[in-house]
């Protein structure tokens, strides 16, 4: 099956949608607070939505309590699934109790990595819920080579940044395009300034951690490109890897970076680099921004990408401005795709199925090319983990539940102008937020 047009959800969220799992807003909700706190950790993407957004206004409703107060740390979702069992590493795990109730992920586990949570279950029938939370956008920090600017389009009549093509990306991190002088004119792209150095390389700044931001660019590297990239290995293979950390040509023009943020801060640093992170991330760092001297016209930016054709999007539905606006994914077009790249059903049926293969399409009619969800990982039976340090309690889980109930309904409306988006909804949206809705009313001691 081809992929699935799909749209964002509205600025509020439906009264249907709110029905589809009960949940009593913050003031009212569980009035009796008998849940106690608990902390998640994982996706740095995510980070600003649980720790801005969603925690602050769910934690109100107890507050002074003592009871029912969520925490989120950001590390990475890579780290986040290690400390849930994923690679084995005992080292890291740190079972499910109250400081590891939920892992915020990018990277949903595939059915490897889900086998490997459910090895510390006693119960056979457990199932690993990879809950969808919203969309983001994967903006493309760039840094210029010192002394140049660029334009697009033709006569210099488009942006005054450059407008990358889907091949034009996927060689740059292939690294088979290694200057700048050697970038296709796609939009009729021109580096501009009469100290621009022709042999300027490409620097590729990249995650130094297992990332899921990193999944979501490879994977949809892998749409342009299927033949292997770094030796035998495809870029979904290496996209599948909990750390996810080899590129291609590691040797030449590679430096990496941690979480997001510090790509942004890389990028902003090293003149002749580009980066990936979540818009929230990017704008985030002044120096991409018209305030801290960046965007069109200067020599650091964030590029449009082609969604189809000889067309192209921003990530932010505002372009480089100084404040925030919405993720450009609304209509995003996603697809699952296997180790072949054949197409497969989109959207997964339930959360209990793998979301893994899950991507967005490489052609799209107006949205932004690069997004992708970002994923809660929870279980439906907590308390078949029994071995030591993994066992947690019924109040953990209620408030686990509680939470994101929350975040699945009210919690919605919150992403909109903060430079991420709402799940998409209604049958034209593939009813992911129904899914996942439905994934976190699953989620039991």
């Amino acid at each position: 099956m081809t992929g699935l047009n799909v749209r964002g959800l509205a600025a509020a969220v439906g009264a249907t949608a709110i029905s589809a799992v009960a949940f009593v807003a913050p003031g009212t909700a569980s009035a009796a607070c008998t849940g106690v706190n608990i902390k998640g950790n994982g996706s740095s993407l995510q980070a600003a939505a649980q720790q801005k957004y969603w925690s602050p206004a769910f934690n109100a409703k107890c507050e002074g309590t003592g009871h029912e107060q969520v925490e989120y740390e950001s590390t990475s979702s890579g780290k986040g699934l290690a400390s849930w069992w994923v690679g084995h590493n005992s080292e890291k795990y740190k079972g499910f109790g109250a400081n590891n109730a939920f892992v915020g992920t990018d990277q949903p586990p595939n059915e490897t990595q889900e086998k490997e949570i459910n090895e510390k279950s006693v119960e056979p029938a457990n199932k690993v819920l990879s809950i969808p939370v919203l969309q983001a956008a994967v903006a493309l920090p760039i840094h210029l080579p010192e002394g140049c600017t660029a334009t697009s389009g033709k006569k210099g009549k488009g942006p005054k940044r450059l407008v990358l093509s889907d091949a034009d990306l996927q060689a740059i991190f292939a690294h088979t395009i290694t200057k700048w002088s050697q970038l296709p004119a796609f939009n009729d792209n021109a580096l501009v300034g009469a100290s621009c150095n022709k042999e300027a390389p490409i620097i590729r700044v990249v995650r130094k951690e297992g990332s899921g931001t990193t999944a979501i660019l490879k994977k949809f590297l892998f749409e342009i490109n299927k033949s292997p990239v770094d030796g035998s290995e495809s870029w979904n293979e290496l996209a599948e890897k909990n750390e996810n950390l080899n590129w291609p040509d590691e040797t030449e023009g590679l430096v990496k970076a941690e979480k997001g943020s510090g790509i942004a801060s890389t990028v902003a640093a090293t003149a002749g680099s580009i980066g990936y992170a979540n818009l929230n991330e990017v704008r985030a760092n002044a120096a991409f921004t018209p305030a801290g001297g960046g965007g069109e016209g200067g020599s650091i930016f964030w590029p449009e990408l082609q969604n189809k054709g000889k067309k192209y999007e921003d990530p932010s539905t505002d372009g480089e401005s100084n404040t925030a606006a919405s993720a450009n994914c609304a209509s995003e077009s996603y697809v699952s795709l296997n180790k072949t790249g054949k197409q497969g059903k989109f959207p997964p049926e339930s959360t209990e199925d793998v979301w893994n293969e899950v991507t967005a399409s490489t052609v799209q009619k107006k949205s932004y090319a690069l997004c992708g969800f970002t994923y809660d990982v929870s279980l439906t039976d907590f308390a078949g983990f029994s071995e030591a340090g993994s066992v947690t309690s019924k109040e953990e889980v209620e408030t686990l539940k509680n939470y994101l109930t929350y975040v699945l309904t009210t919690g919605q409306s919150a992403l909109a102008g903060n430079d991420f988006l709402a799940l998409p909804a209604g049958k034209k949206g593939g009813n992911v937020l129904k899914i996942a809705q439905e994934g976190a009313a699953k989620i039991a001691y």
